[in-house]
């Protein structure tokens, strides 16, 4: 029986812990025993603060302030610093008369690991210098003598990470680390904390754990290591920007599994890592992607080279392959790696683009098989040097339930090197100088070329490329529009999804860069021809002959156009801004042959929209406002002839402006009943009823034409006149019903058929003809007429409407008057007292004459 297991040794420790706690020592005259007894530990220097002396539950100490500093050749910053720590002491020590801490635990403390400019790192120093250390085991035998390296363990730690002098921002919290020496020749450790950047607020990241342990040897590099890692419940998009700076939009949870054993000239490594529901942020249709991979290789931390390198990743009965050796992983890095696709089933790829791009189909489907090698050798301070060849066989694509079916073929890989591309391009090889404009100086993937037919249609050409910076495919060839819609249905491409059918001759790509997540970029030109399109808000289609579509980064013009509405042809140009929506404003430059009044009902007019008969009584849908409401639009109009019922304008030309609705014709400028209509009109059409107001001149028309419109020869000669109209309604006796305006006119060497003056020489003959014309709720009113003839000057007032006929009164000079009443076409006139006309004058008078314009024509 041991001296301590006996009656008497009892007896002794029950004794000495009555004196410790009668007559407790001073403990603050132990601070350097402690100080000293930590640092010959930890090989490092130690400081502490205040030192209190614990009883129960377990003898020791309890420490404030402790700092353990760094080599000096790490920095000054110290290399633990802990507010409170507890040295429990190994009792035996004190029967012996020696201090000798047993565990040192700290709660909260602060370490910092750091790598020197030369590449060292303090934490390897450290154990570097304990293992020259002649220390017993942390569980050494009773009867060892020498001093026991202490258990060494913190709680709620944070590890920061230097480089130098500057702090990373990379930690890890939360941090449980012990420290301990397992044998007489071996040491133990283990770590389980948070990884964080202190720059984002990451709460995603998963539980990073370490077991290792490690051997005594002379040399560091000579230790024998053995280390296990895990890295587990991670979230993809927090651990990318944990890793990089910023969230990637990748989702997943990710878990990693690491063994290396061996020295650290030859270590050992392998590994395993999975990403469980890998999909975009922005994708909701999932289909349960999982990525995985294993990789061994050897690993020589001292000269950073990888040796041995074999990685696998098992997909669907095939497997992706990574083999190989890289030399320096630093500054100009060397390497020889191959990257192998062995019998890669092509829908497994599809999977996974899927949840990587975004609008690709549901049920999207495909058939085929992967095969390629690539080779990638690099050199030192040489650029990469890459080869290989692949090829996808059989590939064929299905979606909308079999009804769009893409049927590729084989599809060439080629792994191009930065070198061998520019090397081509200075050969004068036209043919891959051609190509080589649309493909970067990068190192790259190319893809194809290969023949895609839609639906059994005349195959078309497509390729293109992928690099690390960014990806660009083509599309070259003769394809029908509904096929080309089919295909960009099934690739996910940004489309204009219109009710259209005809042919296209193509020469576009779709180009974007990884960064972001960036939407795809579509550019080019596209030939159109027989293309009937369908336009909602538009009653008929738009039959287009040929057009010329051009996709630039900033905008989209249609040019070259020629097309047909109905019985009006049309030809000029269109354009629009990119990524502008919803506020795109159109800029246009369009020429019509013929519109009419009728076109324009034929084309806008709402007709009853035909519906199944159980939707008879549930019409609100189909009360929807055209879109064309919502249009914004700005351009220039040429319509050769313009014809409103009878009348017949020609040379019609005009600035155009459409905004919501709103439709502003400004400088319209037309040849009308043999004259010049100069003006500005504004039609309101998101108003119901519609709503017009013009404002503008007629000059030097013929009023011969105007009685040919109304059937009826009552006045000749030539006018000129300014208006100011507003009307609404929707049918043309509408509109003049509603009607109210001002109409200042000059008439000129005429006559007016219809009237003939008592004693006077037929019908009237005119040489001028003044006034103001006020139009209000269908009646005109003249004001201030003054007509010259050859029998005289006459002033003309009254009235006339459709409804109640004529009524005018003629002043002449001379004290003779006339009343005109009736009809234009059969007018009565009769003479009448001239006080009663003076009388009817004064009491007018009370009212308001019509406002004369400023720009009223001369009399």
């Amino acid at each position: 029986m041991s001296f301590f297991g006996s009656k008497r040794g009892i007896a002794v420790i029950a004794a000495l812990l009555l004196l410790l706690f009668l007559f407790r020592p001073a403990v603050q005259g132990l601070r350097n025993r402690i100080s000293n007894s930590i640092a010959s530990a930890v090989g490092r220097r130690v400081s502490i603060d205040r030192v209190r002396f614990r009883i129960l539950p377990r003898p020791g100490f309890d420490l404030e302030g402790l700092v353990i500093y760094d080599d000096p050749a790490f920095g000054a910053e110290p290399m633990i610093r802990a507010q409170d720590v507890f040295a429990a002491i190994r009792f035996r020590s004190l029967v012996r008369g020696r201090l000798e801490i047993a565990t040192l635990s700290a709660t909260e403390p602060s370490i910092n690991i750091v790598r020197n400019n030369e590449g060292r790192w303090n934490l390897a120093s450290l154990l570097e210098r304990n293992a020259q250390i002649p220390a017993a085991p942390t569980q050494k035998a009773p009867s060892e003598r020498r001093p026991a390296f202490p258990y060494l363990e913190a709680s709620g730690a944070r590890i920061n990470f230097k480089i130098g002098q500057a702090k990373k921002s990379f930690a890890l919290t939360d941090a449980d680390v012990a420290l301990w020496q397992e044998s007489e020749n071996s040491w133990g450790a283990r770590l389980k904390a948070q990884p964080v950047r202190t720059d984002f607020n990451l709460t995603d990241t998963g539980k990073l754990q370490m077991n290792a342990t490690w051997q005594r040897a002379s040399d560091l590099h000579q230790t024998p290591l053995r280390l296990s890692m895990t890295w587990q419940n991670g979230q993809l998009g927090q651990i990318t920007q944990l890793l990089t700076g910023k969230d990637r939009g990748w989702r997943g949870g990710v878990d990693l599994t690491a063994n290396v054993t061996g020295t650290p000239e030859a270590l050992a490594v392998e590994s395993r890592a999975a990403i469980g529901g890998f999909h975009r942020y922005d994708i909701l249709e999932r289909r349960s992607v999982r990525l995985g991979s294993s990789c061994r290789g050897t690993y020589n931390a001292v000269t950073n080279s990888l040796a041995d390198l074999l990685c696998e990743a098992p997909v669907r009965g095939g497997r992706f392959r990574l083999s190989g050796k890289a030399g320096t992983l630093t500054t100009n890095p060397s390497y020889d790696l191959t990257l192998s696709a062995e019998e890669v089933p092509v829908a497994s790829v599809f999977d996974f683009l899927h949840e990587a791009k975004k609008q690709l189909p549901g049920d999207l489907t495909a058939d085929g098989l992967l095969d390629a090698e690539f080779h990638a050798v690099r050199n030192g301070v040489t650029p990469a040097h890459l080869t290989g060849t692949g090829t996808a066989a059989g590939v064929r694509l299905s979606s909308n339930g079999g009804k769009d079916l893409v049927a590729i073929g084989d599809i060439p890989l080629t792994l191009v090197s930065e070198a061998r591309c520019c090397k081509a391009a200075r050969a004068g090889n036209k043919e891959r100088s051609k190509a080589n404009d649309a493909e970067p100086a990068e190192a790259h993937l190319r893809i194809g070329p290969a023949s895609v037919a839609v639906n059994a249609a005349a195959p078309i050409s497509a390729g293109g490329w992928i690099a690390a910076g960014g990806y660009r495919f083509f599309l070259r060839g003769d394809a029908g529009l509904k096929n080309l819609f089919r295909l960009e249905n099934v690739f996910g491409m940004p489309a204009a999804q219109a009710t259209a059918e005809g042919e296209a001759l193509l020469d576009v790509s779709i180009s974007g860069p990884w960064q972001g997540l960036a939407p795809p970029l579509s550019l080019g030109t596209a030939q159109l021809r027989k293309v009937r399109a369908e336009v909602r808000g538009l009653n008929i289609p738009i039959e287009i002959t040929a057009a010329t579509v051009t996709l630039a980064p900033d905008g989209v013009a249609v040019q070259k156009i020629a097309a047909e509405t109905g019985s009006t042809h049309w030809s000029g140009s269109v354009s629009a801004p990119r990524h502008c929506a919803p506020a795109c404003v159109f800029q246009f430059d369009l020429a019509a042959d013929r519109i009419s009044s009728g076109n324009l009902a034929e084309w806008f007019a709402p007709h009853p929209a035909k519906r199944p008969w159980y939707r008879i009584l549930s019409s609100d849908e189909f009360r929807r406002p055209s879109p064309l409401v919502a249009l914004q639009a700005h351009g220039r109009l040429h319509v050769a002839r313009f014809e409103i019922k009878k009348m017949l304008a020609t040379q019609l030309t005009t600035e155009v402006a459409v905004d919501g609705g709103k439709i502003t014709l400004t400088a319209l400028h037309a040849q009308l009943l043999q004259g010049t209509h100069r003006g500005r009109w504004a039609i309101d059409a998101a108003a119901q009823p519609v709503r017009y107001h013009g404002e503008g001149a007629l000059l030097n028309v013929s009023l011969a034409q105007v009685g040919e419109l109304m059937n009826d020869p009552w006045i000749s000669g030539s006018a000129d006149g300014r208006f100011d109209l507003e009307t609404f309604g929707g049918s043309f006796r509408d509109l003049l019903a509603n009607a109210d305006g001002k109409l200042q006119f000059v008439m000129r060497n005429g006559s007016l058929g219809h009237v003939e003056i008592p004693g006077g020489n037929g019908p009237m003959s005119v040489h001028r003809f003044a006034g103001d014309l006020r139009l209000k709720n269908g009646v005109w009113e003249l004001w201030r007429g003054r007509l010259e003839s050859h029998d005289g000057v006459y002033e003309v007032s009254g009235t006339a409407s459709a409804g109640r006929g004529i009524d005018f009164v003629f002043t002449r000079g001379d004290e003779y008057a006339w009343n005109l009443t009736g009809t234009l076409a059969e007018p009565q006139a009769a003479p009448v007292d001239r006080t009663e006309i003076s009388a009817e004058t004064s009491q007018k008078a009370g009212g308001q004459a019509p406002t004369r314009p400023k720009d009223r024509p001369e009399r």
